[in-house]
Parts: C-alpha cells; sequence; structure tokens
C-alpha cells in the first residue's frame, strides 16, 4: 500500500514538471504575467484619471468605455474562433491565408462597429444620467480596437503565439498610462473625450501592429473565407450567440448601475470593479494558453484546473483583505464606498478565470451546442439577479449579481464538460459508451 501510494506521488510529480516544463505553460507564464502588467496599468491609469479628473468627466469615460466594450461582443458574429481553431490545425504556410481571411473579414465589420457606435452616441444622453455622447462620437470610427482585441486574441491563441498579443497588448498600454501620466504634469486638462480618443487610438495602433507582424497573405483568400463561414455555420455562430448573451448581460450591470444610481456611486463600483479584475488574469491567462493544447486533447488534465483555481483563489484572498487601504492609495478617500464591494468582485473574477478554463476546452473541440446552452444559463441567471438586486440595493446589489451568476455559470460549464467527455463528443469516449449517445451520462468522479 505504501509502495503504491509513494509510486502515484512519484508519477504525480512527473506529470507537472512535465507539464511546467512545456512550450504551452510557458506561453500561459507569460501571458498571465503580461495579464497582470496590464491589471496594474490599468490600476495605475484609473487612479491618476479619478484623482485628475472631475468626478463626471470621470464617470463619462469609464461609462464610454463600458459601452464600448459591451459594444465590441457583438461585432464576431461566430467568424474567428473557426479562424483559431484552423489555425491550430493548419502548416504554415496555411495559417498566414487563414490570418490573411481573419483581416478580409475584418474590414466590413470595423465599419459597421463604427456606424453602431455613432447611433449610440446620440442615444445616450437621452437615457441615461451619465453625459458620454461627445465622448463615443470622438471615438466612433477609431474604437475598432475594441472589437479586434477579441480577434486578435482568437488568431493569436490559433498560431501559438500569445506572446506576440501580449506584447502589444502591454506596449499598447504603456503609451496610453505614459500620455495619461505626463498630460496632468503638462498642465493639460483631461476630458472624457480627449482620454477615450488617447485610449482608443493607442489599443486600434497596437492591434494593427500585431496583424501586420503576423504577416498574412492573401492568395488562396476565397477558401479559408468559405471554411470560416462553414465553421460558424456548424458552431462558430452558436458559441457567438452564447457568447452575445452570456457576455451581455453579465456587462449589463453596469448600464443599469449608471441608469439607476448616482455619479459618485457608479464611480465607487467602476473603481472596486477595476481593483478587482486583475485577480482573475493570471488564472485566466493559464486558461487561455492551453486552447491549441486543447484541441488535441479528448480531457483536460486536472493538473490544469487546479493551476488555474489557485492562481485565482490567492489574489483574490489578498485583494480582499487590502481593499481597505488599497482604494485609499489608490483612488483616495473620496471612493471609499468601493472598498466594501472589492471581495464580492474578486470573488467573482476569480470564479469567472476557472469557467474560462472549461469555456476554452469546449470551444476548442467546437461544442457550440455547449456553449449557448451556458451562456443562456448565465443570461437567464444575470436578467433575474440584475432586475432583482440592482434596483434596491444598486452597487452592492449589483456586485451580489455578478457573483451569484458567475457561480452558476461555473456549475453549468463543469457539467456541460463533463457530458461532452463522457459522451465522446470530444473524441475520448468512456470504454462502454456510444461515441454519439448524447443521452450517455458518465457517473466516474474521477475523471476529467
Amino acid at each position: 500500500m505504501t509502495s503504491g501510494i509513494a509510486a502515484e506521488a512519484v508519477r504525480g510529480r512527473t506529470r507537472v514538471r512535465k507539464a511546467f516544463a512545456s512550450t504551452t505553460v510557458r506561453q500561459a507564464v507569460g501571458f498571465a504575467v503580461s495579464s497582470a502588467t496590464l491589471g496594474a496599468l490599468g490600476m495605475v491609469t484609473s487612479a491618476v484619471l479619478a484623482r485628475s479628473m472631475d468626478v463626471d468627466a470621470y464617470t463619462g469615460y469609464t461609462f464610454g468605455k463600458q459601452l464600448l466594450l459591451l459594444s465590441a461582443m457583438f461585432f464576431e458574429f461566430g467568424l474567428f474562433l473557426p479562424a483559431a481553431r484552423m489555425l491550430a490545425r493548419s502548416d504554415p504556410a496555411q495559417r498566414r491565408r487563414v490570418t490573411g481571411a481573419v483581416v478580409a473579414f475584418f474590414v466590413p465589420v470595423s465599419v459597421l462597429f463604427g456606424l453602431t457606435v455613432l447611433a449610440l452616441s446620440w442615444m445616450v444622453d437621452a437615457f441615461f444620467p451619465v453625459h458620454a455622447g461627445p465622448a463615443l462620437r470622438a471615438v466612433a470610427f477609431v474604437a475598432l480596437g475594441y472589437p479586434l482585441d477579441f480577434v486578435c486574441l482568437q488568431t493569436a491563441q490559433g498560431l501559438g503565439r500569445l506572446h506576440s498579443y501580449s506584447i502589444a497588448s502591454v506596449v499598447s498600454r504603456l503609451g496610453f498610462a505614459g500620455l495619461v501620466l505626463a498630460m496632468p504634469a503638462m498642465g493639460v486638462r483631461l476630458t472624457s473625450s480627449g482620454v477615450l480618443l488617447a485610449d482608443a487610438l493607442f489599443l486600434l495602433a497596437g492591434w494593427i501592429t500585431l496583424l501586420v507582424h503576423f504577416r498574412p497573405r492573401w492568395d488562396g483568400l476565397g477558401a479559408s473565407m468559405a471554411q470560416m463561414v462553414r465553421g460558424a455555420r456548424d458552431y462558430g455562430f452558436s458559441a457567438y450567440l452564447g457568447r452575445v448573451l452570456s457576455m451581455g448581460t453579465y456587462h449589463m450591470d453596469t448600464l443599469m448601475l449608471g441608469a439607476a444610481s448616482d455619479p459618485r456611486t457608479f464611480a465607487c463600483y467602476m473603481c472596486a470593479a477595476s481593483l478587482s479584475y486583475p485577480v482573475g488574469l493570471p488564472g485566466a491567462g493559464l486558461a487561455t494558453a492551453v486552447f491549441g493544447r486543447l484541441t488535441r486533447r479528448p480531457r483536460m488534465d486536472p493538473v490544469w484546473v487546479v493551476a488555474v483555481a489557485v492562481a485565482s483563489a490567492l489574489p483574490a484572498a489578498v485583494v480582499s483583505l487590502l481593499a481597505v487601504p488599497l482604494v485609499r492609495l489608490v483612488y483616495s478617500d473620496r471612493f471609499l464606498m468601493a472598498a466594501a464591494l472589492v471581495p464580492l468582485l474578486a470573488t467573482a473574477q476569480a470564479t469567472s478565470a476557472v469557467t474560462r478554463l472549461f469555456n476554452t476546452f469546449l470551444a476548442a473541440h467546437g461544442l457550440g451546442s455547449d456553449l449557448r446552452t451556458a451562456a443562456i444559463t448565465l443570461t437567464a441567471s444575470n436578467l433575474v439577479l440584475n432586475l432583482a438586486l440592482i434596483p434596491r440595493f444598486q452597487a452592492v446589489g449589483a456586485a451580489w449579481a455578478s457573483l451569484l451568476a458567475l457561480t452558476v455559470n461555473l456549475v453549468v460549464h463543469v457539467l456541460r464538460y463533463r457530458r461532452a467527455v463522457h459522451t465522446g463528443l470530444t473524441g475520448g469516449p468512456v470504454p462502454g459508451t456510444p461515441r454519439r449517445d448524447r443521452s450517455a451520462r458518465g457517473r466516474d468522479a474521477t475523471a476529467w
């Protein structure tokens, strides 16, 4: 018995050493480090802006940015997940052609996004107390970096070049942070329109540089684009629809809070969200980096689940314990109310990071219907919880709604993952289980 336990421990240590010596893990660690750097830069930038701008201007900038991020989710149309899977399975020459197809598809998407932002800018001031319309009009046709972010991430995942994506992200945010730090020192008054425009321009420059670095090819463009369309029809659009429903309603808390509360309450909620955001970055980085490997694996190694959980839980605990001094240090006593929200939002970020690993697995296997089912559940949870909690409890209700909805989302993702593995939908059926029997359910509690 003792020798068996010792042998199992040795095998476990060997698996961990092999895992952490792999290119995938190096990519994951690099992506996690860059994500943490981005989180720190975002916190510094947010702190400088909160201290340098009046509350109304800062609220206008943060609301405008949240609206751009929310709108950007709609401009993927299920085309770029199939492209990522094609890239992960192609030879180098074909990868450049697929990258060319990605760029070609995004051109009309970017024009449509600009027109949408312009239309939204005229609606914001009419329906929300936050004055963000002029800022949105200023960035309407240069804000395409927001939807391009997700496209570049998917492309880098497929190419196995997350390090390039990470470098472009950090350089872009460094440029923006440097400008934000320099302008108040030079006596320049920061406005919501100017800051949002600078943010959008740096973001766009970074992603265009990254796509040029990927060296897209234009020969054979029609075949690659046709394959992307087929992938979108087979599973991409289902995944897109689920993502739009779930993430759209998940981020609707900021819109509801902006409409239901005063500017200071909204600003405190955004400060708490900014402090909590870096919590999920290390775990999310690990989850993102394994996309290419998961396209070729029938199930996940438990070491990835443990690694993501630990990488998310530890920073969540630290940020929660230090919430009050962090808010005072970063944002000043004007935003001290944000400290009470940090533990809830930090836990929500940690939960989201673990969910992302299971989401990445389902996406890597083109299981659009499972992604859609999980997303619909998150959508329903978000709607019910936001409508029930935000009008009555405002910022605290929004934080609790996020945490509870993301917990439900994690449970559903785990259930859909186990169903896919045990019914053979990932290419690894449990012995004795028919490969295409979608009704069969495994009972092996030890197998991921």
